[in-house]
């Protein structure tokens, strides 16, 4: 892989890291070291580059996946929860996770797929 498609695969899993975290552009730029404009400048090359090709559902990398809430036994109230499966991989994020630890784990999950 060369430098441009390295940055591209960084940029997909900060994006997804981004839209899972629920955080404003601001808060999440804030919190993982960018820029609004980086962000946004990645969100737009990403769209282009998804919107010329149309994508195999057999070898792309982006899948939707069903997402279930969990009831919790003997809980007065629910905990907001969202589970994201990455491969055989389970990650169950609470309210007031650390974006930047997210987008290292996708980072290290995707990477040795």
């Amino acid at each position: 892989m060369n430098a441009k498609e390295q940055r591209r695969q960084d940029w997909y899993v900060r994006i997804e890291a981004y839209r899972a975290s629920g955080l404003t552009m601001k808060a999440w730029c804030t919190a993982n070291q960018c820029s609004v404009e980086q962000l946004k400048y990645w969100l737009y090359k990403i769209k282009r580059v998804s919107s010329r090709a149309t994508p195999d559902p057999k070898t792309s990398s982006v899948q939707f996946v069903p997402l279930a809430a969990l009831d919790l036994p003997g809980s007065t109230f629910p905990v907001p929860s969202l589970i994201l499966h990455i491969g055989q991989a389970s990650i169950e994020l609470h309210s007031g996770f650390d974006p930047k630890l997210l987008r290292e784990v996708i980072h290290a999950l995707t990477s040795s797929c």
